[in-house]
């Protein structure tokens, strides 16, 4: 009989309503200040990053070898055989490539790995649709086809007034956060097909930018009609919510929608004033 657990780690920025789910289980990465390193998401908020932003920018870490070690002894001991794991893009974390190495040599579960080439609530809505597909009873090598599906079916872009942090974690060039800078610019950040960032487009500010990503929407959708539909925000709730009422006067409505706060993982990157969507087709 399989039981099947889903494994995150916690720049998938999984919704909170599937976190607290039987069978979900999150892998929390690293927020490493000159004086101490936190759990992200278990320790320290993203509120609390963004709050300490001007007096130091974190590095971010992949979890610990100890950290994923416990996990798994969690899931066996939960009663699990079976485990679908699932990672921010490898272009922009190692985590993907740390964990698949615990998952190879356990011997105790069936696993499927999957790179996602996506990040934040991008990876988090291919987790919600694999527990979806778990608890509808789907067994798991059906399961895992469905996630390569989703993966190759999935858009992520989040629109930021600043590419200062992506600058000072070393995710962009000092030379296109200059221009951004220069320019009052609020650039809208992607991922390429091979999971690392890509500017989409500079428009200026963020609500010119959130009119764009509706368009970038539209485009990627067509005419379909299946699919989870996520707004990330960061520390703009206001913001998220006009970004959702957008999609929606444009007929734009997830079987399944979310509104959340980035993970602190995520947040250390962007900084405050993030305004993200992200569509799974399922």
């Amino acid at each position: 009989m399989e039981k099947i657990a889903v494994l995150v780690d916690s720049c998938c920025d999984l919704p909170k309503e599937y976190l607290d789910k039987p069978g979900i289980y999150e892998l929390p990465m690293q927020i490493t200040y000159h004086d101490r390193t936190y759990l992200d998401r278990i320790e320290i908020s993203a509120e609390e990053v963004y709050k300490n932003l001007p007096v130091e920018i974190p590095k971010t870490s992949l979890p610990s070898g100890e950290s994923i070690q416990k996990t798994l002894n969690q899931i066996a001991a939960d009663g699990y055989t079976h485990i679908i794991s699932i990672s921010v893009s490898s272009a922009l974390s190692g985590t993907f490539n740390f964990l698949k190495v615990f998952l190879e040599d356990d011997d105790r579960f069936v696993t499927k790995y999957f790179d996602t080439k996506q990040v934040a609530v991008a990876s988090g809505l291919i987790a919600v649709g694999a527990k979806n597909l778990i608890d509808e009873g789907t067994p798991f090598a059906e399961v895992a086809t469905k996630v390569e599906s989703m993966i190759k079916n999935a858009i992520v872009y989040f629109c930021i007034p600043t590419l200062t942090y992506l600058r000072a974690g070393g995710r962009i060039s000092p030379v296109a956060s200059a221009i951004g800078g220069a320019l009052k610019l609020a650039p809208i950040i992607t991922c390429k097909a091979d999971g690392s960032y890509t500017i989409a487009a500079k428009p200026r500010g963020v609500k010119k930018g959130q009119k764009l990503m509706l368009s970038y929407a539209q485009e990627f959708l067509g005419d379909d009609k299946k699919y989870l539909l996520a707004i990330g925000h960061g520390a703009d709730e206001a913001g998220g919510q006009k970004m959702l009422e957008l999609l929606h006067d444009n007929d734009i409505k997830g079987q399944q929608e979310f509104v959340g706060q980035v993970g602190p993982a995520l947040g250390v990157h962007t900084g405050p004033g993030l305004i993200g969507i992200a569509i799974v087709k399922i």
